[in-house]
């Protein structure tokens, strides 16, 4: 009787999980009364730093503004990885103490085919630009234009729910393909934090301060809840396939960082060569 109650219990999940799937939509958003084109690509701008580059923090702003223009269409993710941004609590009057590494991070940092050597630098949707995978700052706009133009590889939806008793996060990731994707694909779920404060080197022109003891980091890669590089999720996908994956993460594991400034970015992308198709964001806590 107990595994004939498991085994309907188990097709009755998968019917729902099923039934969720298929009617995956995404929503079209509103920012300042101005709605968003949900129908092109979604674009991924990483912008690798470090509290030590004195040239970051012009980067960031671009970053910012670029956002600003694309609304939600675009997502920044602020990698802070290699040498610029090793904690220092003896120089510069131990500004730069925090350490806001984390392990996707470094392993992003750390892959060749990224040719990240140096900060700042950027990827956007991992993809070449001018037969560069990586570039500088300046060159972001024009990288980001040419992504948003593409046509939409699939629809994901993010679903957060947070207890605040526990401190647990439960999200639940739902990806509807729109075209063919050959190959394997895999789905990346970060966690993102911003309004966190911090010490920053700075030579921006015209700015007098050669350092920032409290420089607002914004979108600054935590972690992931399925591993750098995330988890496959079908290989050779087709028109109208679906998928959905939950992952749960416990805040009381990380104390620092706070849940109402956390979201959730999902992406899927190339497992081989680690190229972004579309991506989702929405915050922790509502």
């Amino acid at each position: 009787m107990k595994i004939f109650y498991k085994t309907v219990l188990f097709f009755f999940l998968t019917a729902i999980l099923f039934q969720s799937c298929t009617k995956i939509e995404e929503p079209y958003y509103t920012v300042k009364s101005v709605y968003a084109d949900t129908n092109m690509r979604s674009v991924v701008l990483e912008d690798y730093t470090g509290h030590s580059c004195t040239n970051c923090p012009p980067a960031a702003r671009t970053a910012q503004n670029l956002q600003a223009l694309y609304k939600c269409q675009m997502f920044v993710i602020s990698v802070h990885a290699g040498s610029f941004a090793r904690p220092d609590s003896i120089n510069y009057e131990g500004i730069l103490k925090e350490d806001l590494r984390s392990p996707p991070g470094n392993d992003w940092f750390a892959w060749q085919p990224f040719h990240i050597d140096h900060n700042p630098i950027g990827m956007v949707n991992r993809t070449a630009y001018k037969s560069n995978i990586s570039f500088d700052y300046d060159e972001w706009a024009g990288a980001v234009g040419v992504s948003a133009g593409l046509p939409k590889t699939a629809i994901i939806s993010v679903n957060n729910r947070f207890d605040a008793a526990s401190k647990t996060l439960t999200t639940t990731i739902g990806t509807r393909f729109l075209m063919n994707l050959p190959g394997k694909i895999n789905l990346c779920a970060c966690i993102l934090e911003d309004s966190i404060y911090g010490g920053q080197l700075n030579s921006k022109p015209g700015d007098s301060i050669p350092y920032i003891k409290h420089y607002l980091f914004m979108e600054v890669l935590r972690g992931s809840l399925n591993g750098s590089w995330g988890e496959q999720i079908g290989t050779d996908v087709t028109v109208n396939s679906a998928i959905c994956k939950s992952y749960v993460f416990d805040f009381n594991n990380q104390p620092a960082w706070i849940p109402k400034h956390c979201s959730i970015l999902a992406f899927i992308m190339d497992a081989d060569t680690r190229e972004i198709y579309h991506a989702a964001k929405m915050e922790v806590v509502k």
